[in-house]
């Protein structure tokens, strides 16, 4: 895998230079992120969650909607597949990023995985060649998502806590990157997203990063606890907060250890 550059179109008050992962950096914070997502197994790169709507694709587990069913979360398989096609990347003939997913509900995924259909096989292998483009394109998510966290905010207060807090978790004092901090916030965004989409709210409140940098404790002197302790914040209250019926109690468990991730 490539050296992954992430290119910050930021104002000069806050990342002035381009940010570099190392090969190496690369590599840990992608397979971290799939041991989050799937335990690093090739049997959870094409999944589905009982009781969820869509299934959940590559090492991100990309969120993939049905026909029937759109939802109003931001729509990532299609967002990575253009990605990693745009760079090389050469899916079934039967896929692209206008297919909806190829089946309609959990059970009809569940049967399809049982059976180990011809399409199940071909795009768990598909997903699995492609790792190393899917890195990128999470690492290219989060380049994107960075200025419009920023620009979300909504007064100037709000604006440099936001870049501070980005700033801190990104680099060390010597200037060098952080990456433990750049996991912390790509794993995040892949995770809950940036938190601005506004269709992504429950009673006005919303679980992405842009949420969990502005409750960030500034004077915790570690800021990877910090960053944890509000990213468990911002999740217990969207499990508090969501409709009864989406059951989010199930995964808190989960989330959470997740998030343990983060500490350092």
């Amino acid at each position: 895998m490539k050296k992954l550059l992430i290119i910050f179109a930021l104002t000069s008050l806050i990342f002035a230079k381009d940010i570099i992962l190392k090969n190496s950096e690369a590599i840990k914070i992608a397979n971290k992120i799939w041991q989050n997502e799937g335990s690093g197994k090739k049997k959870y790169l094409v999944w589905w969650n009982k009781g969820e709507e869509f299934a959940s694709c590559g090492i991100g587990h990309f969120i993939w909607f049905t026909k029937d069913k759109p939802m109003w979360f931001f729509h990532a398989f299609p967002d990575m597949l253009k990605y990693i096609t745009k760079h090389g990347a050469k899916p079934p003939k039967w896929l692209t990023p206008n297919t909806p997913c190829i089946w309609n509900s959990y059970s009809e995924w569940k049967r399809a995985k049982e059976q180990n259909s011809p399409k199940m096989v071909e795009l768990t292998n598909f997903l699995d060649k492609t790792k190393a483009l899917q890195a990128k394109y999470m690492v290219h998510r989060f380049n994107l998502a960075v200025p419009k966290i920023i620009n979300y905010a909504k007064d100037e207060k709000l604006k440099n806590k936001i870049k501070y807090n980005l700033n801190r978790l990104l680099y060390k004092k010597d200037g060098s990157i952080d990456a433990q901090g750049a996991y912390c916030l790509i794993d995040y965004t892949n995770f809950k997203g940036d938190g601005t989409l506004e269709s992504e709210r429950y009673q006005g409140l919303g679980w992405g990063l842009f949420q969990v940098l502005a409750h960030m404790d500034e004077k915790n002197p570690n800021k990877y606890k910090a960053f944890a302790n509000s990213a468990r914040f911002i999740l217990d209250r969207l499990i508090k907060i969501a409709p009864p019926q989406r059951r989010l109690y199930r995964f808190k468990k989960g989330w959470f250890n997740r998030v343990k991730t983060y500490e350092r």
